[in-house]
């Protein structure tokens, strides 16, 4: 059976590990890494053999990120990066979007009205590897509020989360993130479906893979991140 756990990679972030599983010898994708720029993982594929990078973001080509972006590649001794300003959801509608060996992505389907589309537009562009990272829920909650129970395969819908339920949640995620978890810990009444600010789901890690799986990938690897809150599967387009 073949190990996805490579000992290549020596930092302790599963996505790193998988990249350097995955990513040598083969072209390679982020998908939504431009915010906060340190999150990206163009140059930790390059650093492990990736032959060609991508960077794809819906954030506008004149913004200053992307010069950031770009000054951070060539800080790193990143060569010849794609930078390419797209919706995601658009490009996999199309008959030629771009296809990439490798395709990364971290932080977004949390933020998606629609996550299923979502993940059949990364389908669309992921000729073998996808590493996926999203915020989760826990199936057992408690706090000074009260207490949330939910099964294996529930995804919180969290524009339906008020009174208790709403309170339990964010007094788990304040921690974490203070009032970064827009509809959870900061107020959201503006649930329109163009608006990808809000934290719009969030998956048990078996209904993430489910949801996955229905997309039309195969779950090789998994594992939980970011001290339980976040959960990584490495998937591929091949059983």
């Amino acid at each position: 059976m073949t190990s996805y756990r490579s000992t290549q990679a020596p930092s302790g972030d599963l996505r790193d590990i998988f990249i350097a599983a995955v990513a040598p010898n083969r072209n390679f994708a982020d998908v939504g890494g431009l915010w906060g720029i340190v999150n990206e993982k163009v140059s930790v594929a390059y650093q492990y053999g990736a032959t060609k990078t991508t960077m794809i973001d819906v954030t506008p080509p004149e913004d200053e990120l992307w010069l950031q972006f770009r000054d951070r590649m060539a800080g790193l001794n990143v060569p010849d990066v794609e930078s390419l300003s797209a919706d995601i959801l658009q490009l996999g509608a199309t008959d030629n979007a771009p296809k990439f060996q490798v395709v990364h992505s971290s932080g977004v389907l949390y933020h998606m009205p629609d996550p299923i589309r979502y993940l059949t537009a990364l389908r669309k562009i992921t000729q073998e590897y996808l590493i996926l990272t999203s915020a989760i829920t826990r199936t057992r909650i408690e706090s000074e509020t009260g207490s949330l129970s939910l099964p294996e395969a529930a995804v919180l819908f969290v524009p339906a989360l008020d009174g208790t339920e709403k309170a339990v949640l964010a007094a788990q995620w304040q921690p974490v993130v203070g009032t970064g978890a827009i509809g959870i810990t900061r107020d959201e009444h503006d649930w329109r479906f163009d608006n990808f600010g809000p934290w719009w789901w969030l998956p048990t890690p078996k209904a993430m893979e489910a949801m996955c799986r229905v997309a039309g990938f195969h779950v090789l690897d998994g594992d939980y991140t970011w001290s339980g809150n976040a959960y990584t599967v490495l998937l591929s387009t091949f059983g």
